[in-house]
């Protein structure tokens, strides 16, 4: 039997978006080689737009537009966003919701 794995990351949060304001949101990779992060609406308006920039352990990355299920609806949930192979300190989403809503945010690496 293997043992357990042992996460570098493990990092929750909920965050609250006014409308058509965008909010930057650093999610904590703490150097984990593989990791994933997961996206979902929990409020009642759409998430209209995403942008996510690795924060290596170096120097920061240009951002990346996400277009993939977005706008994402009320309850829905992104495909994962994941890195293999890939330190980072911290993934930098950008998120906005031209109405206001609510994001949960969860990730965790090894």
């Amino acid at each position: 039997m293997s043992a357990p794995a042992t996460y570098r990351c493990n990092h929750t949060r909920s965050v609250v978006l006014a409308a058509a304001t965008p909010l930057d949101v650093d999610v904590p990779i703490d150097g984990a080689k593989d990791w994933t992060v997961v996206v979902k609406n929990i409020g009642a308006n759409p998430l209209t737009a995403l942008s996510i920039a690795r924060i290596p352990l170096a120097l920061p990355a240009a951002p990346v537009v996400a277009t993939d299920g977005i706008p994402l609806a009320a309850g829905a949930t992104l495909p994962a966003i994941v890195g293999e192979n890939a330190p980072v300190a911290a993934l930098r989403l950008t998120l906005t919701s031209t109405l206001g809503t609510t994001v949960s945010l969860e990730a965790g690496g090894a």
